[in-house]
């Protein structure tokens, strides 16, 4: 039996596709979903895996991360921030999926908030983008 970790993806609450739920794709299969402002935990096996967030035709760009044993990797998902980005990025994802959706690792995130004076710690085991 192989030994696990966490993988969290947290869905920021955003007004744009609010109503939709996201499939979370673990190395190419669906491993659950997220909605609006919720939080899907999912055990995951050591070792690298690939990670996507979205729909068929709303996505993110595919993630690559390491589990190691006991470990929680953090992740943060949500649409593009702005309508006047978000719909050129709606129209060209129609073409080319993984623009939609910005997938982050959440020790990112805490990086970028630090800076403006809060603090977050989070997890990641990314290995690249």
């Amino acid at each position: 039996m192989m030994m696990s970790g966490i993988l969290r993806v947290v869905r920021h609450n955003h007004l744009l596709d609010r109503h939709r739920k996201w499939d979370v794709v673990l190395d190419g299969d669906v491993a659950g979903s997220v909605t609006s402002g919720q939080t899907c935990e999912l055990p995951v096996p050591g070792g690298t895996h690939t990670l996507s967030i979205g729909h068929p035709r709303l996505a993110s760009p595919v993630r690559t991360l390491s589990v190691k044993y006991a470990e929680e990797v953090e992740f943060v998902c949500r649409p593009r921030p702005h309508p006047l980005i978000w719909i050129p990025y709606g129209l060209v994802s129609l073409y080319r999926h993984g623009l939609f959706i910005v997938l982050e690792p959440m020790a990112d995130v805490g990086l970028v908030e630090a800076h403006a004076g809060t603090s977050r710690s989070g997890n990641h085991g990314m290995l690249g983008d």
